[in-house]
């Protein structure tokens, strides 16, 4: 038997890819018309542009966007950068709630909702988002990496035989 490395790159990234580039386009568009179907977390109006959605969704989500298209890449490196990039966004999309009032002078907290609505708010805007995303660039990245193959290689039978002279002395 003989053991090779396979560095292919992996068709069976490009499911997670995809779904990692929704994902990415969910949390680019959700703050901005989330407002049109009471799913506002920060405020009521839509297509608002404030500074906390640029640094709370809008940046990580192009960032998981991006991350999502190179993991479909058919490159290996553009792949695995890709992997790594929506890795980082959906980490950022799961504690920057909690570490934005370190580097702002505000909290991150929804409109006023029932507590099913403020549940579903920090689920779908934050931290289903970026679990999501972790899981399934993890799993892509998991595709991309190299993996061992055992293939059986025939043997060729020997083609002479040595006989041994053992001398008396």
């Amino acid at each position: 038997m003989a053991l090779r490395r396979s560095r292919a790159w992996s068709p069976k990234a490009i499911p997670f890819g995809f779904f990692i580039l929704l994902l990415g386009l969910w949390g680019i568009f959700v703050p901005l018309v989330g407002p049109y179907f009471n799913f506002g977390f920060f405020t009521d109006e839509t297509w608002n542009f404030m500074g906390r959605h640029w640094e709370l969704l809008i940046l990580p989500g192009i960032a998981a966007a991006v991350g999502g298209l190179m993991l479909m890449l058919p490159t290996r490196g553009g792949g695995w950068l890709g992997g790594m990039l929506a890795t980082s966004a959906g980490i950022w999309f799961l504690v920057a709630p909690s570490l934005y009032p370190l580097w702002s002078s505000g909290t991150v907290h929804p409109i006023r909702h029932t507590e099913t609505i403020t549940a579903l708010l920090w689920i779908g805007y934050f931290y289903g988002t970026g679990a999501l995303i972790t899981y399934f660039a993890g799993y892509g990245q998991g595709l991309l990496s190299p993996r061992t193959v055992v293939e059986e290689v025939p043997v060729a039978p020997p083609t002479e035989t040595r006989e041994r002279v053992v001398t008396q002395t």
